[in-house]
């Protein structure tokens, strides 16, 4: 039986503008046809599913996730180490399944302790576990005594990194993480880079050997100058601290990024979420300047043509799963239209991750990842909050009146 839906509008996740008038049918979990109405061949046994006064998108991409983390601003040490391998693991399925319920359809997991998100993806094919699809790196790879050391991936040395690599890969990962740079982890120093760039490149081709994308965590100005040498295949948060640990913006080393064409993924939410969380006083006022800092350098990347990718390192400080649709927000407020926000989110994600012959746009042959938001999101991205039915490989999973 095909399924036909009939929205207002509908953002394909292309980067084009809004259609109207269309409608998209569903035939074995996948997209079948994008079609005009007037044009659509009225079958019998067709399911018809109206959808007025809302905008239909492809499932949304959160490309930067930590599954296991709370997102509610519980200190990351000490109390990763009063978690079990078990609480982490039901943690991260309830971090997933409330993803989805917003509208995330995918997410790339970016670092939690041991197996445990690895666990939960072959969980979820096998059908005893549901929620966003997961794209998952195990665990991050981290010089001793450096961020997230207590997800397990302190390495150093290249023989050793050569091993690591080999062993995450060997365990399930989809992908290679590496933090080039500290980060938010006691002890860690954002400001400086941690591994060299010789020892990322043998990071990266001993993961490219393996078939394995290679992401790079890069605070500090000088750990995306590394990245880029070692030719790494994406780069997370691109935050240019400095030594005074305020973002910097530097005009040669974003020229190379942009010459290099590495997408990156912002993460502007956390500096939202603790702005708006934090009381009045000196540390709202240190995130209210990375935060305004970090807008410019994003509207900066993207005047420079930077690939710039959607994700909001749920879990990490103060940012949920449910609140994706800040993110896309943020990006707004950088200069990017409501359209090309979702493209972020959609269609430059999948493709960034080489699976956009599989997901990540509403085009024929696409698997059926759809979320109907109420209100005309070409509009205004803030629509995204109202969401009114989701779609995952076809399967209705949350709904207001899809079911009907």
């Amino acid at each position: 039986m095909r399924a036909v839906l009939q929205p207002a509008w509908i953002i394909d996740g292309t980067g084009s503008p809004a259609l109207t008038d269309h409608a998209v049918s569903l035939v074995d979990g996948r997209i079948d046809a994008v079609i005009p109405i007037q044009q659509l061949d009225a079958r019998e046994d067709d399911r018809v599913i109206d959808l007025p006064g809302t905008t239909l998108i492809p499932g949304l991409i959160n490309n930067h996730v930590h599954l296991v983390l709370p997102g509610d601003n519980t200190p990351f040490v000490p109390w990763i180490d009063t978690q079990s391998d078990a609480a982490l693991a039901l943690r991260a399925v309830h971090n997933a399944e409330t993803s989805l319920q917003s509208g995330v359809t995918t997410v790339r997991d970016c670092g939690g302790r041991g197996s445990t998100v690895i666990d939960l993806r072959e969980a979820q094919t096998n059908g005893i576990a549901n929620g966003a699809r997961v794209i998952s790196c195990g665990w991050p790879l981290t010089i001793t005594g450096g961020h997230t050391r207590h997800f397990g991936g302190e390495v150093d040395g290249e023989d050793a990194l050569r091993t690591m690599v080999r062993k995450v890969v060997g365990l399930g990962a989809d992908y290679v993480k590496v933090m080039a740079a500290g980060g938010g982890t006691p002890g860690s120093l954002p400001q400086y880079p941690s591994f060299t760039a010789a020892e990322l490149r043998v990071i990266v081709e001993t993961a490219h050997d393996l078939g394995r994308m290679v992401a790079a965590h890069c605070i500090a100005t000088a750990s995306i100058e590394n990245a880029i040498q070692a030719g790494v295949d994406l780069i997370e948060h691109a935050s240019f601290f400095g030594p005074d640990l305020i973002p910097q913006f530097d005009a040669r080393v974003a020229e190379k990024l942009a010459r290099a064409s590495i997408p990156v993924t912002p993460t502007l939410q956390v500096n939202r979420d603790l702005v708006d969380l934090l009381p009045e006083g000196p540390e709202r006022a240190l995130w209210e300047r990375r935060q305004q800092a970090q807008r410019e350098i994003v509207s900066a990347l993207r005047d420079l043509g930077v690939p710039l990718l959607a994700g909001s390192d749920a879990g990490w400080r103060a940012t949920a799963f449910d609140t994706f649709w800040k993110e896309l927000d943020e990006l707004v407020e950088c200069g990017f239209s409501a359209v090309a926000a979702i493209h972020a989110a959609t269609g430059a994600v999948s493709r960034a991750l080489r699976s956009d012959e599989r997901y990540g746009t509403i085009r024929p042959g696409q698997i059926a990842d759809l979320v109907a938001v109420e209100g005309q999101v070409e509009a205004s991205i803030k629509y995204l909050r109202e969401v009114r039915g989701v779609i995952q490989a076809g399967n209705i999973v949350s709904s207001d009146f899809l079911a009907g």
